[in-house]
């Protein structure tokens, strides 16, 4: 004789009947817990052992079935079997520009089973000052060796455009806080007792600058060089012409007349056009952006003309003034650069790099701020 106990279910629509041997009260507990209303009868009969499979199987499938996966059983973890070991090691802003910020991640994953796992994917949900930006899944697949650990670093990109759409008066900010949860999930092995994947939890937090700048072009002035700069460059480039000539051809070319520079033999010569402006970096909201230095490559009219550096920053009430002095090439002369003298006017872009400070409690090292904008000026 052997006990059984027979499961109804509220709708009683079907009636399941599994061995005591089961663990009855379990099972029973862990289908409440799929909010499904059971009652137990325990009675005693006999059975033949191919009917004791049958019922077996479809109680088994029926559970299943009913709370959508083995997963929401909740068996617990047997004793000695361990989990990954989950750390995130460090979590700081990479980088930074004057359109969007990068925050690393480095993970550290612990591997405790004699064959290789792997992360598969990563969730993330961003607020900044409790507005949702995103949510997003990053796929990884990055791999840890059997019984050993490895540290992958992940980039998050957030863009300050859509940052300015959903934080109210965005312009009177001078920080915001930007708040990043999410789940690391990873498959694990086909060992008895795990779950079939492994889901680490996190959430981090971290103040970011408000920007919104403008960057503009001012007082753009190209000069001439010397008659005697001219015979120098002549005289080095082995050339018959005459300084004389070439010096008035470049005053016609910087007073705005048309001038053929083929024509006239500046493209044979290394000619060097002294160029000054000032950038102006103004940023809309309360945060101060200030550095002492920028390296940068300049293009006008999307021909590049020269790159340096310069040390020479001031700040003016709410803007950064950076003067620049360098110079030009007359073999650098295309089209385009020839362009800004008949037209007066031209378009610019500035690309480089600099080194900001932020306050301590949000990067304790100077953070590298890239520069890539662009627009329009005029002689």
């Amino acid at each position: 004789m052997k006990s059984f106990f027979v499961i109804i279910l509220s709708d009683e629509v079907m009636t399941f009947s599994v061995p005591i041997c089961l663990t009855s009260k379990d099972c029973i507990l862990n289908l409440q817990k799929c909010n499904i209303k059971t009652q137990v009868f325990i009675f005693r009969g006999r059975i033949c052992m191919k009917k004791y499979l049958s019922v077996l199987l479809l109680c088994c499938a029926a559970m299943i079935w009913l709370c959508g996966d083995a997963g929401a059983l909740n068996f617990s973890i047997p004793k000695g079997i361990k989990l990954p070991e989950v750390r995130i090691k460090d979590f700081d802003i990479k980088a930074i520009s004057l359109r969007d910020i990068d925050f690393l991640f480095d993970i550290e994953i612990v591997n405790p089973y004699p064959i290789g796992i792997r992360l598969e994917k990563v969730d993330f949900k961003v607020d900044i000052d409790k507005n949702q930006l995103f949510k997003t899944s990053t796929p990884s697949g990055f791999k840890i060796k059997a019984k050993g650990s490895a540290t992958t670093p992940l980039v998050l990109n957030l863009e300050y455009a859509k940052i300015i759409n959903i934080v109210k008066d965005y312009n009177k900010k001078e920080y915001l806080v930007c708040d990043i949860s999410g789940e690391l999930s990873i498959p694990l092995p086909n060992i008895p007792g795990l779950p079939k994947t492994f889901s680490f939890p996190f959430n981090v937090s971290k103040k970011i600058p408000a920007i919104r700048p403008s960057v503009s072009v001012h007082n753009f002035k190209v000069s001439a060089p010397s008659k005697a700069e001219i015979a120098e460059a002549i005289r080095k480039a082995a050339k018959n012409l005459n300084p004389d000539t070439i010096a008035s051809a470049l005053g016609d070319l910087l007073g705005g007349k048309k001038v053929n520079v083929k024509e006239i033999g500046l493209a044979d010569l290394d000619l060097k056009l002294k160029v000054n402006f000032d950038l102006k970096l103004k940023n809309e909201t309360k945060a101060k952006l200030f550095f002492n230095n920028l390296n940068y490559d300049f293009s006008i009219n999307n021909e590049k003309v020269f790159r340096g550096d310069t040390s020479k920053t001031q700040m003016v009430g709410d803007t950064l003034i950076v003067t620049v002095a360098n110079e030009l090439s007359s073999k650098s002369l295309g089209k385009g650069v020839l362009r800004i003298f008949e037209e007066r006017k031209g378009l610019f872009k500035i690309k480089g790099e600099t080194f900001i400070n932020l306050p301590a409690e949000i990067k304790k090292t100077p953070l590298r701020l890239s520069f890539d904008e662009g627009g329009d000026f005029g002689l």
